[in-house]
């Protein structure tokens, strides 16, 4: 199982990729949560699902805004989409049928 920020960041990097930076994954990530993340945690988490071979990362063209410097431009790979999906069915199948303040938690058919 992944932790939650390791998750949330992955799933971030899927809806805004492929090719996405780091500090789209932080915005998305803020505004999902509704409060700022920092960007120092996502960037580090980045690095961490790196090392892990979850995503990768190309540079890309450097910006004039950034000092000339290119960006990284991360994308999920398989062995982290793998993980991911591994990871948010054990968490359903544990939530599955559950009640969470009035919201019952459905079951996915072919959940295992």
């Amino acid at each position: 199982m992944l932790p939650k920020l390791e998750e949330m960041i992955l799933l971030a990097v899927l809806k805004h990729g492929p090719d996405v930076t780091a500090g789209d994954v932080q915005a998305a990530l803020s505004q999902a949560a509704g409060r700022e993340q920092g960007f120092g945690a996502v960037f580090t988490t980045l690095d961490r699902l790196t090392d892990k071979k979850y995503v990768k990362w190309k540079k890309g063209t450097p910006e004039e805004r950034r000092g000339g410097r290119a960006p990284r431009l991360y994308t999920v790979t398989g062995t982290g989409q793998a993980v991911l999906i591994s990871s948010l069915r054990t968490t359903h199948n544990l939530a599955a049928g559950l009640e969470v303040g009035g919201v019952l938690v459905p079951t996915l058919h072919g959940s295992r």
